[in-house]
């Protein structure tokens, strides 16, 4: 199977030079390091992963759409913001081939790099995956699904978690796949204009939210709530004059996000409802990937809207 490869930087592309400079590695570099004579490379943002934007996934989209060769795709970026690139990319990605997402924990330059033995064992999920899979993530050995994915470390051989999200392992080039991790909603269709919607993450400690800009300067809010998605008595005002607004999605600082039992749900996720919060199709997710989500939402809703002009 033909592989390419896209380069959206991170520590696997990072080479410190001996004045303490960053050299970055390009596709063909990483190409060399792994082994992997028979990929294409192509380079799309060679960026700290907190610099990548939807441009750049739809930059990387564009270039999968070009490159009828390749037969499945590794994506390469940062981990810091790799669970939201994997999570955006699960949304915006084509599904006609498998895209696996991956990156190392120590720099590519480095004689004990880990990022060759990640790629490598990419190409092996990426060849497993069956047709119409959404993007996965695999990481020293390791495969995790893009809505539950967080970074439990900041810096680990293996900083992901938590163990709900791991979907599989690869050892010893052998792939197991214990479920597929596949996300429903697909956004495929929208391009990088369609998303720049003014979605803000607020939270609270103690007390009333402060700092807000005003509800006419956004077109969305995500709150990050206590737990299952508890906010004060002093925030309920604000949060309800918004949703007569904008849409307002209730989430969670928790990492990983929130489920409420139906049958017995939590106050505070009732108490939502009546102020007018948001919560279908935000189940699981934590407050980064529910604006992602949220994102996408008024893009497709605004597109829609220009269409019926």
């Amino acid at each position: 199977m033909k592989i390419g490869l896209l380069n959206c930087g991170g520590t696997i592309t990072e080479s410190y030079q001996s004045d303490g400079t960053i050299q970055r590695l390009l596709a063909r570099d990483l190409i060399v390091s792994s082994g992997q004579a028979d990929w294409i490379g192509h380079d799309i943002d060679p960026v700290d992963s907190c610099d990548l934007t939807f441009a750049s996934l739809c930059r990387a989209r564009d270039v999968m759409r070009q490159d009828r060769e390749s037969e499945a795709f590794v994506l390469c970026c940062g981990t810091d913001a790799m669970e939201d690139v994997a999570y955006a990319a699960a949304l915006l990605f084509d599904r006609d081939r498998p895209v696996v997402l991956t990156g190392a924990a120590i720099p590519g330059g480095h004689a004990n790099a880990d990022g060759p033995r990640n790629l490598a064992d990419s190409a092996h999920l990426a060849r497993a995956l069956p047709q119409g899979a959404s993007a996965l993530v695999a990481f020293a050995g390791r495969i995790f699904d893009p809505v539950s994915i967080v970074k439990v470390w900041p810096q680990a051989i293996q900083p992901f978690g938590p163990e709900t999200a791991i979907r599989g392992s690869i050892e010893a080039d052998i792939v197991t796949l214990t479920g597929s991790g596949t996300v429903d909603d697909s956004y495929a269709e929208l391009d990088v204009s369609d998303l720049g919607a003014r979605v803000a993450i607020v939270t609270e400690t103690f007390g009333a939210l402060v700092g807000l800009p005003a509800i006419s300067e956004l077109d969305g809010i995500v709150v990050a709530g206590k737990g299952a998605g508890g906010v004060s008595a002093q925030s309920e005002s604000f949060l309800s004059e918004a949703a007569t607004h904008i849409p307002v999605v209730l989430s969670t600082r928790c990492a990983h996000g929130f489920r409420v039992n139906p049958a017995v749900t939590k106050y505070a996720y009732d108490r939502a409802h009546n102020l007018g919060l948001i919560t279908a199709g935000y189940d699981g997710l934590n407050a980064s990937k529910a604006r992602i989500r949220l994102i996408a939402e008024l893009g497709r809703a605004n597109r829609s809207a220009k269409a019926g002009r």
